[in-house]
């Protein structure tokens, strides 16, 4: 045999043993690459974290049928991969399967059983459209316990509903989140069954009555104050500062000012909280903040004999994206929609602790105060949008002095003080936290079409409670990316460049090759 024969038979044995070797290191290694933007490929280390901290099995059972569309297809292929990667790290503990119930009648009601419903689908097949019955669900199983993701389509969100189904079903999470009530704050059972709905698919969630509790309940992780509409008692304030000073945490929600904008009326609240909350380090003012960068309404106007229907920007339904990108609870959050905000005072913070502005407005926003005039058919003047970066979102930090440490104890319908004076708790922990945001109506129901509000609420509250590890997968998707706004000028530039470039390519590459053919034959001719 030719040497030359023996080194490229030694050469193709060398490839095959290494083809060999990298798969067998690929079958007991997990590597990946991923080269997208927001890394949607790649497993996040709060996920990590939890399918790695499994004590017990789960077992993912994924109802798939085989002819689906396109689009869940690829929905379909993500799932694969994510699951292959919370495989990868679940230490043995995380297994997952994919069955078509197909035309089995026995699979067909196992995926009934664990309440997964067929959807009909538009799928081509043999060039027709035809309207298939199919499947794509998944439930998750531990020990006895199981939850039910019923349909997939779509990949937004996924692998975070994954990572909260195995954080609540192996009781890695098990917070308590309380909504305060009596005050006509919003019910999270009425108007806010949407942010409620997903907040309490994490967390266990309970109502609180200071009307009919001696204190807030110490296994409540953080107490939420929505949009109340009335006073605050003293008695319910020294319940909820002694709740702060054993180490709670509240998140504020709510504006100075109500607004009726189909009567066209705004009035100050009656809260009487201001010297409350300014002991802690922050007023929320009474006032409602306007932007240029606004919402839009339907208006009616009349012209002539006709009454037609218009759609208008709307200065007091401010969308802001001006954020904190350095604080957890707004570092990713690109868009928010917000319903008569009002401004925040940040510049007295108490002593030992930490004011961080996290929302603003945009560099053209007015204040309203005093008269509201919020009628949507108001004509404002450009000048008047005078203001630049309103804070309208707070995170505080560190030890909060007690409200009622130099002030009277309340008391009670007896006439006798609620507590006694050396009982109360004047100093919170060091790491107390505390958020404001002069907003609230832009979690309740008939306000919310940005689902960036919701995730603001969920940040928050993580943030609160010291669960921070899901912030980041919950908001990785959740990226808005407006086009930049163009000037007449350059749209028409844009508009002619697109056209015209393309033939003029064409033409020029035509050119150039019928030049080098023209070449060619001259040289053949030469030749």
């Amino acid at each position: 045999m030719k040497r030359k024969d023996i080194n490229l038979t030694a050469s193709i044995l060398l490839i095959v043993i290494v083809l060999i070797l990298v798969n067998m290191i690929a079958n007991t290694k997990f590597f990946r690459i991923d080269l997208t933007a927001g890394k949607v490929f790649t497993l996040s280390k709060a996920s990590k974290s939890v399918v790695s901290n499994l004590e017990d099995p789960v077992t993912v059972k994924v109802f798939a049928s085989k002819n689906l569309s396109p689009q869940l297809n690829d929905v379909k292929r993500f799932l694969n991969d994510l699951l292959s990667g919370y495989d990868a790290y679940g230490k043995g503990n995380f297994h997952y399967e994919f069955i078509d119930p197909g035309t089995d009648e026995e699979l067909e009601k196992e995926a009934q059983d664990y309440k997964i419903p067929p959807f009909q689908e538009n799928v081509w097949n043999k060039d027709q459209l035809e309207l298939k019955r199919v499947y794509l669900g998944a439930v998750f199983l531990y020990g006895a316990d199981q939850e039910v993701m019923q349909t997939i389509q779509s990949t937004a969100g996924l692998e975070y509903n994954i990572t909260s189904i195995i954080k609540r079903i192996t009781a890695q999470q098990d917070m308590k989140i309380g909504y305060l009530t009596g005050h006509g704050e919003s019910s999270p059972f009425e108007d806010m069954k949407q942010a409620n709905s997903i907040l309490e698919s994490n967390y266990k969630i309970t109502t609180i009555d200071l009307s009919m509790e001696d204190e807030i309940p110490p296994d409540v992780n953080t107490l939420l104050i929505i949009t109340p509409q009335t006073e605050i008692p003293d008695a319910d304030k020294l319940k909820i500062d002694q709740y702060l000073m054993k180490g709670g945490t509240i998140g504020w929600f709510y504006n100075k000012v109500h607004a009726d904008l189909q009567n066209g009326q705004a009035n100050q609240l009656p809260l009487k909280i201001d010297a409350w909350t300014q002991g802690y380090g922050f007023r929320v003012n009474d006032d409602i903040v306007a932007d240029m960068k606004s919402g839009m309404i339907n208006i009616q106007e009349r012209r002539g004999f006709f009454t037609i229907q218009n759609t208008v920007n709307y200065y007091f339904f401010p969308v802001l994206n001006a954020f904190n990108k350095n604080h957890e609870i707004t570092q990713n959050i690109e868009v928010i929609a917000t319903f008569f905000p009002s401004s925040i005072d940040t510049t007295s913070p108490g002593h030992g602790v930490t004011i961080t502005p996290l929302m603003f407005s945009s560099d053209k926003a007015l204040v309203e105060t005093g008269q509201y005039n919020i009628n949507a058919m108001r004509k404002f003047v450009p000048a008047e949008f005078d203001r630049a970066g309103i804070p309208l979102a707070a995170a505080l930090e560190g030890s909060f002095t007690s409200y009622f440490a130099s002030r009277e104890i309340p008391v009670d319908e007896d006439g006798e003080p609620m507590m006694a004076k050396d009982n109360v708790i004047q100093q919170s922990p060091d790491s107390t936290r505390m958020l404001v945001v002069g907003e609230g109506n832009f979690l309740k129901d008939q306000f919310l079409t940005n689902p960036a509000n919701i995730f603001l609420l969920l940040n928050a509250v993580d943030w609160l409670v010291g669960d921070t590890e899901l912030i980041n997968l919950r908001t990785r998707e959740v990226v808005m990316r407006p086009l930049k706004d163009l000037s007449t000028g350059q749209k028409q530039v844009w508009k002619y460049f697109n056209w015209f470039l393309p033939p003029i390519l064409v033409i020029v590459l035509g050119i150039v090759y019928w030049q080098i053919r023209r070449n060619t034959r001259k040289q053949g001719l030469g030749a």
